[in-house]
């Protein structure tokens, strides 16, 4: 399958835990079973440029294989994720065989109000 040919469905999810800390999901809508999910990581993915105000997320996926069951299933990870309150998006790609396949974007969710002692 040629990179062009790697076109997914990327979903994002962010929920603010506390301080600066967010709980980012990534789900990843594959196509076939040939994709095999690796690593989600902060960062950008390699050959992407980015900017200050916007924090990028990275899902790796390696696709393997020329008999692929047309299987299409969601798959996510997520992780705990510092932003810090200068960064107003978060961005992110699903990266197959080193080339980005979809990428979604959310706003950093507003940090709820301290809840007063009882």
């Amino acid at each position: 399958m040629s990179k062009a040919q790697h076109n997914l469905e990327v979903k994002l999810a962010l929920v603010w835990e506390h301080g600066d800390e967010y709980k980012a999901t990534v789900t990843v809508t594959t196509t076939d079973t040939c994709y095999h999910a690796g690593e989600l990581k902060v960062g950008l993915p390699p050959h992407q440029d980015g900017t200050g105000l916007i924090e990028y997320l990275s899902f790796y996926f390696t696709h393997e294989g020329n008999e692929c069951g047309q299987i299409v299933h969601d798959v996510s990870k997520s992780m705990m994720v510092e932003i810090p309150s200068v960064k107003r998006e978060v961005t992110a790609y699903a990266v197959v065989n080193g080339h980005v396949a979809g990428e979604a974007g959310e706003p950093v969710p507003r940090k709820k109000a301290a809840r007063a002692a009882k």
